[in-house]
């Protein structure tokens, strides 16, 4: 730090004069103050565990403590930025039922005792009891290098790849109308767009990387990163929703995205704490999915599309639009270019609702949605004859209310993955 600040403050006395150990000075000020703000940040932080909660008390002049019961634990994350990293430090972030905003975070802990804090709390929230130790764990899936980059980049096929063609369509313009002075500007534009999209895939990818899932007594573990490395464990029973969707570009090769719905975690932009795979072939989502889930069969649920009317609303796309459920989950299938699969557990059931807009309602059309978390998942059956989407909301409310009165959500995740 105090040679990037040095350097900064050289870049300064060469550019203006004069200002070289004034600058320097400076620089050096606010560098010490945000070491010391974190050191006391620290220093005056304490956790407690104590039976069914966790206590954390915190503040200098004004102390602050805020108290979470163990049994609202959605997951617990050990995070570790890169300067935590470099020291062995890490974060432990407990996220509880509600939103991401109301997760704490204990920062700037030994990684061991991070481990086992991590191991500690999960024990108490699934109620195995104190003093947990961290459990084995079986890696059920580690996403290989290059077909992660190669997924990333074949994600940017797409209207962003127009924004390259600004710059040398700009030049051809000004070519033909005698403007060469343009040329410097159009390579410019170019430039700045490419920085852009590679910076955009970098980040991806370094988020990423070596995402490995594995399964344990405890829950299931997420771990990613290059630079920085989050280790996110889920206790079972606690996703909310999944969906595995394939975009247009990775259709050829048969890859699809997993992504989830867990309470606490933020919406649909919250990449990173919604991702369960970034990239698989589609036969292992399926089976990695209904073993989540308890053991469910995707294919063996029986789908129904609209009625042939709905081709007035939806001309292109309604045969894509399928939907049906079992006695366990609410499974919707949607999207003509990109595909998508939806699958709700009946349990997690937060609400449902039908919409029908003038032009629905003229056809004697209405669409069921069936809400969940705050997430990517946002599942509705569209287009279905009114008589059947009130049939099918009555259903989706009976078998909601029937699953949470036999706790149909798994209490453990089972071994039903081929090994």
């Amino acid at each position: 730090m105090v040679f990037t600040l040095f350097t900064l403050s050289e870049r300064s006395t060469g550019l203006g004069g004069g200002l070289h150990w004034g600058t320097f000075a400076v620089y050096a000020a606010i560098g010490i103050l945000v070491i010391v703000r974190g050191l006391i940040t620290v220093a005056v932080t304490r956790y407690h565990l104590m039976g069914g909660e966790l206590r954390i008390d915190s503040g200098l002049l004004q102390k602050r403590s805020k108290r979470i019961r163990l049994n609202r634990v959605q997951s617990v994350d050990v995070l570790e930025p890169l300067a935590a990293r470099i020291f062995g430090l890490a974060e432990v972030k407990v996220t509880t039922a509600g939103s991401e905003r109301s997760a704490v975070q204990l920062r700037y802990l030994a990684l061991s005792v991070a481990q086992a804090l991590r191991a500690d709390l999960l024990g108490r929230s699934t109620g195995v009891g104190n003093g947990a130790v961290e459990a084995p764990e079986r890696p059920l899936i580690v996403v290989p290098h290059g077909r992660l980059v190669g997924a990333v980049l074949l994600e940017m096929v797409s209207w962003r790849l127009l924004l390259l063609a600004i710059g040398p369509v700009l030049t051809a313009v000004g070519q033909q109308n005698g403007h060469g002075a343009t040329i410097g500007v159009d390579i410019a534009v170019f430039a700045g767009f490419a920085i852009v999209l590679g910076h955009a895939a970098w980040q991806r990818v370094n988020s990423l990387w070596e995402f490995t899932v594995s399964e344990s007594p405890d829950g299931l573990r997420i771990r990613h990163g290059l630079l920085s490395t989050n280790r996110l464990t889920m206790p079972p029973g606690r996703i909310q929703a999944i969906l595995i969707h394939q975009p247009l570009s990775w259709r050829p090769l048969g890859w699809v995205q997993v992504r989830m719905n867990v309470a606490g975690y933020g919406g649909a932009t919250s990449t990173k704490s919604t991702m369960l795979i970034p990239v698989t072939n589609r036969a292992f989502a399926e089976s990695l999915v209904g073993w989540v889930l308890g053991g469910i069969e995707l294919n063996a649920i029986p789908l129904t599309p609209p009625p042939g009317r709905a081709a007035l609303r939806a001309p292109l796309w309604w045969r894509a639009e399928l939907a049906g459920s079992d006695g366990r989950v609410f499974v919707v299938h949607h999207g003509l270019l990109s595909r998508t699969v939806d699958v709700v557990p009946h349990a997690r059931t937060q609400s449902v609702r039908l919409t029908a807009g003038p032009f629905e309602r003229a056809l004697g059309l209405a669409t069921m949605h069936l809400d969940s978390t705050q997430g990517p998942v946002k599942t509705r059956a569209a287009h279905r004859d009114g008589a059947e989407a009130r049939a099918m909301l009555d259903m989706q409310v009976l078998r909601a209310q029937e699953a949470r009165h036999h706790g149909s959500t798994p209490a453990a995740f089972g071994l039903l993955l081929p090994r």
